[in-house]
């Protein structure tokens, strides 16, 4: 009897959340008795992927920008050409998919204009924000081309809040959607973190630092952590894990605020969970937010986390007491010294409704409904 086949497709594994999301589903899979296939556009590989799990590169050999979206441009032409390499190489190579899930808006982009079955849009951000310069700039035409890429095929969101930013966007009528939340494998995170019992390799303490982890993006609003990090006087350092065009930026700013010395840039680590296991506090300052993927690992973990109350995603996974408005430095400065002073009240026990098996069986049932 034939395997029913997953597909899961994306830019390239590198280390942030949408990439996390499909290596955590592709193993749910695996283990579910599923043929799993990750198929990528580029060869970069920062995750590690059940070794399983076939992983393929289809490369789209073109890159345009697309400062201004026009759906008929020399962007969208080009696209249309790599949707039809992906289809003949899928059913040349794979087989018909029970299910593909199509991760990141170049590939859902790319993925409209497919025509292999079974395909669900995963929206791993708030779309408005996203596009924010765009739709400023361009409204009429930002909106009529994230219809046409979104209202392509069904759209699963990671958490309400981004579901609901979407349809007030294109319509409710443009496309199906659901809510699905990004799978957390708790057991294997608390494995992975137990990898490293030392962390004085990086001149750490255990419960003696706090820690981000994010890529250095606008997005991450970095800038506003470092200056509450100042404010705080405290003296536990604050570890930054993570890799981005900013990172240089940072750098300078610590130096500015004069906490160069207590800001410890670890850049990317492929297993950072020994580093959020050993830490006293966890810290998300996010502009916006699709979920928030490194809350509920430090929950998993039993690690305190505080966040900003950006859009979307840590008002559903933290309470009221754990977030701080965007842009308040001064709170988000008060906060962090009240976490640190009372860790206990900031721990927020792990969901296990985000074990993967759930999350993968929310996806074969939503795709089965269409």
């Amino acid at each position: 009897m034939t395997q029913p086949i997953i597909v899961l497709i994306l830019k390239a594994l590198e280390g942030r959340g949408a990439e996390r999301m499909v290596t955590t589903l592709a193993h749910a899979y695996i283990e579910m008795g599923y043929s799993v296939y990750v198929l990528c556009l580029e060869d970069t590989q920062d995750m590690p992927l059940d070794t399983r799990v076939k992983y393929h590169i289809v490369p789209y050999y073109q890159t345009f920008s697309n400062q201004q979206i026009e759906e008929n441009s020399i962007q969208a032409t080009a696209y249309k050409t790599v949707a039809a390499r992906i289809d003949e190489y899928v059913l040349k190579n794979i087989g018909k998919p029970d299910l593909i899930l199509v991760n990141i808006y170049k590939l859902n982009w790319i993925m409209a204009y497919s025509r292999l079955p079974n395909i669900v849009n995963v929206l791993h951000t708030a779309v408005s924000k996203q596009f924010e310069a765009q739709l400023t700039a361009h409204p009429v035409q930002t909106i009529k081309h994230l219809k046409m890429v979104y209202g392509a095929h069904p759209c699963s969101c990671v958490s309400v809040g981004a579901g609901k930013d979407l349809l007030a966007l294109i319509g409710k009528n443009t496309t199906r959607t659901t809510t699905i939340y990004n799978p957390c494998d708790d057991y294997a995170i608390k494995e992975a973190a137990g990898r490293l019992s030392d962390i004085s390799q990086f001149g750490l303490t255990t419960c003696a630092y706090m820690i981000h982890v994010g890529s250095f993006d606008t997005m991450k609003n970095h800038h506003d952590l470092l200056h509450a990090y100042a404010q705080t006087s405290c003296t536990q350092p604050l570890v930054l894990v993570g890799q981005g065009r900013l990172e240089n930026e940072i750098k300078q700013l610590a130096v500015q605020l004069n906490v160069q010395e207590q800001v410890k840039f670890l850049g990317f680590q492929e297993n950072p969970y020994p580093l959020i296991a050993s830490a006293a506090l966890l810290v998300l300052t996010s502009k916006f937010e699709g979920f928030g993927y490194v809350i509920v690992e430090a929950q998993a973990l039993e690690v305190p986390v505080i966040s900003t109350d950006c859009p979307f995603g840590p008002r559903e996974l933290l309470p009221e007491q754990n977030l701080v408005p965007v842009g308040d430095i001064s709170t988000l400065s008060s906060l962090m010294k009240q976490a640190i002073s009372n860790p206990d009240s900031y721990k927020i026990k792990f969901n296990q409704q985000l074990r993967p098996p759930i999350i993968a069986n929310q996806y074969l049932a939503f795709n089965k409904g269409l």
